[in-house]
């Protein structure tokens, strides 16, 4: 990926100040040193939080007190592009800006003409990793299955982001024995950088990638359904005698005729038959022919005379119950009210008898009115007698009678019929309960042929499980055809043979016979291979802070060499072109280093730890500037140093950025520093 720093701007908190703007060359190997605590390292955490880091690691103190927003001026391939960050503060998300510009553009371009517009220019951390991802030419390749509950980190693809490993070598990276890459200090980072390193070393593409994941979905999918299929065929080959229990119940019940013997069948067979009996049944196929209908008419006959007879007893209940009511009401009559005029009249008799028929019983006066009233009395005497007379002797007797005889021949019939449906229910009581064997008998099996059928040959399980091996074997043959195009052999080959180069221009021990391998299949460190006696060892195994610089030195230049080749060869180059250096010499630093501001900086000459220690700082540049002769320039260092430029005066390709020495508390002595001094004066 052509991505280079043009330029690098702080944006003070007053707004007074002009923004601090440091300018480096695309094409050279640009050097900033200075003293200590000037604000040299802290470059990379800015230009590493401008491209998009997740966190701020921006040194709290002078920087964040006195800068609002840093930013960073790109170029990329023939754009240029200019991305500002807010320092966070607190909790408070951070807002990063950005433009697009051309090389026309840029001749007009200022820092900060956005401020006033800032919303205009607004974006996401997101986003802006999205577009330097797609422009460095990152795919998307995530894929998961529907089974997957949540995202791991280590699933989520190769981004513009992990490429940081290779861009930055800070001081507690730069001449560490156990960690060569930047931000893989984790776990995490350490898997992302494993799952990076085929597609930046050019032998795995982004298609290959994507076909591995597919395949690794597959692989997945298709161990979950061969296990239930072994399951289940399993279960189906030791269910033999289980399903032969299912065919004698069968047999018993009179639901299949078939001969199958235990000791020769097999299981398919017996589930033949009995998916036959069941369909049978599901058919209703297993009554006695014209049984059901026999049977049911001669119950629903008998029922509905029942219920007939019911009906017309009833009714001659009613008509009982109404003579019974009137006789009972006839008598009460007699008794109470006839009975009782008959007692109250007969003293007319003896009136009649005693005084004639026209003297006063009482006065003994002759009237006519009162003998009339009393034959009037006796005429009503009479009429009642004939009355109690008549009532004694009518009766319903007879009627009583008939209809208690005409109940009680109903009631026979009804207990006759009700006899003959007993009867037909106790003939056919086996019957019902064959019956009922035979519907539960049928829920049973269904259930159990249906798991026989989900495993056997032609079942779905089957089905499924050769439709997912055939497309896994489609995969697996189109990842063998695009393997074929890389080698990841002749590929760390290379990589191995780049590192070689400044190996032997660095002042490692035994430098002549050291080699660098990478094996990025089982680890992200670095091993070192003896050419002679051919043992391989881990960095760490090897001592001396210098050999650890000089091969994270020599292995980073051979990388980024290595990058810059892939497009001649037809392949994509994921990683950024620029590489930050921070101290390289802090293991050689000499005691007696010469003062750049001091009178007569050349050093003894007699002190030969300080002239070797010297050398070996030249070293550094040399192979910086020998990386620059072999890729055409075609990247850029930026290295952050305490060594003075007399350290590699006269070395091609070196390019002093700035010099941040003087004291702050003497003018004369040019203070500087990546903070200036108008900034911190009050």
């Amino acid at each position: 990926m052509f991505l280079k720093i043009k330029h690098i701007i702080l944006f003070p908190k007053n707004v007074e100040l002009a923004p601090r703007v440091i300018e480096f060359k695309e094409d050279k190997v640009n050097v900033i040193t200075g003293y200590s605590q000037r604000g040299k390292s802290a470059l990379i955490h800015i230009i590493d939080y401008c491209l998009g880091s997740s966190d701020c690691n921006i040194p709290i103190g002078k920087i964040r007190s006195n800068v609002q927003r840093c930013a960073i001026n790109i170029r990329l391939g023939d754009r240029y592009m200019f991305i500002a960050r807010d320092l966070p503060e607190g909790s408070k998300d951070t807002f990063i800006y950005y433009e697009m510009y051309t090389k026309e553009e840029g001749r007009v371009f200022k820092f900060d003409r956005w401020i006033d517009n800032a919303d205009g220019f607004k974006t996401n951390r997101n986003d802006l990793k999205g577009m330097l991802g797609k422009i460095a030419g990152f795919e998307n390749i995530l894929e998961k299955d529907d089974s997957d509950k949540s995202l791991s980190p280590f699933d989520y693809p190769a981004s513009f982001r992990d490429t940081a490993a290779f861009q930055f070598q800070p001081q507690n990276i730069i001449a560490n024995p156990t960690t060569i890459f930047f931000k893989t200090d984790t776990f995490e980072h350490l898997k992302r950088l494993k799952n990076m390193f085929p597609l930046v070393l050019g032998y795995k593409s982004f298609e290959i990638l994507r076909t591995e994941r597919e395949i690794e979905i597959l692989e997945k999918e298709e161990r979950g359904v061969s296990n239930r299929y072994e399951e289940v065929k399993l279960m189906y080959e030791n269910w033999q005698s289980d399903v032969y229990q299912l065919y004698s119940k069968a047999v018993q019940l009179g639901l299949s005729i078939a001969d199958i013997n235990i000791e020769t069948s097999s299981v398919e067979q017996i589930n033949q038959e009995l998916s036959s009996i069941l369909l049978n049944i599901k058919n209703r196929d297993y009554f006695k022919e014209g049984s059901t209908f026999r049977y049911t008419e001669n119950v629903e006959e008998l029922d509905n005379r029942r219920l007939e007879l019911m009906r017309s007893l009833d009714s001659l209940r009613a008509d009982l119950l109404k003579i019974e009511n009137f006789d009972r009401a006839k008598e009460k009559y007699v008794n109470k009210v006839a009975s009782e005029v008959d007692v109250r009249l007969r003293p007319i008799d003896w009136f009649l008898t005693l005084k004639g028929n026209n003297t006063c019983p009482f006065c003994e006066s002759e009237t006519s009115k009162s003998i009339y009233d009393l034959l009037d009395l006796k005429d009503k005497q009479v009429e009642n007698a004939q009355a109690l007379s008549a009532a004694k002797v009518v009766s319903f007797e007879e009627e009583r009678t008939q209809y208690k005889s005409k109940i009680r021949e109903t009631e026979g019939a009804i207990k006759k019929i009700q006899l003959n449906i007993d009867i037909l229910i106790a003939e056919n009581k086996e019957y019902y309960a064959r019956y009922q064997d035979i519907f539960e008998y049928a829920g049973m099996l269904e259930n159990v042929l249906d798991n026989l059928n989900k495993i056997k040959p032609s079942g779905q399980l089957a089905i499924d499980l050769e439709e997912i091996r055939g497309k896994l074997l489609d995969k697996k043959k189109k990842l063998n055809r695009l393997l074929q195009k890389f080698d990841m052999k002749q590929c760390l080959r290379k990589v191995t043979n780049s590192i070689d180069t400044y190996i032997k221009i660095l002042p490692i021990e035994e430098n002549t016979k050291r080699r660098v391998l990478l094996d990025p299949e089982k680890s992200v460190s670095i091993k070192i291979e003896d050419t002679e006696s051919k043992n391989i060892t881990f960095l760490s195994k090897l001592g001396s802070g210098a050999n650890h610089m000089g091969y994270h030195l020599a292995t980073m230049l051979g990388l980024h060499e290595y990058f810059l080749k892939l497009p001649a060869e037809g392949k994509i180059n994921y990683v950024p072109s620029f590489l930050v250096l921070d101290q390289p010499s802090q293991v050689y630093f000499p005691e007696k280093f010469p003062d750049p501001l001091a009178e007569g900086n050349i050093p003894d000459s007699g002190d030969k730890k300080t002239s070797e220690d010297i050398e070996n700082t030249t070293a550094i540049f040399k192979a910086c500037s020998e990386f620059m002769k072999r890729t055409e320039c075609k990247g850029q260092i930026i290295i952050l140093e305490h060594a003075p430029e007399s350290t590699w005066t006269g070395i091609e390709h070196m390019h002093l950025v700035a010099e941040w020495r003087g004291n702050l508390d003497t003018p004369e002595s040019k203070f500087d520093a990546l903070i200036p001094a108008n900034w911190l004066i009050d």
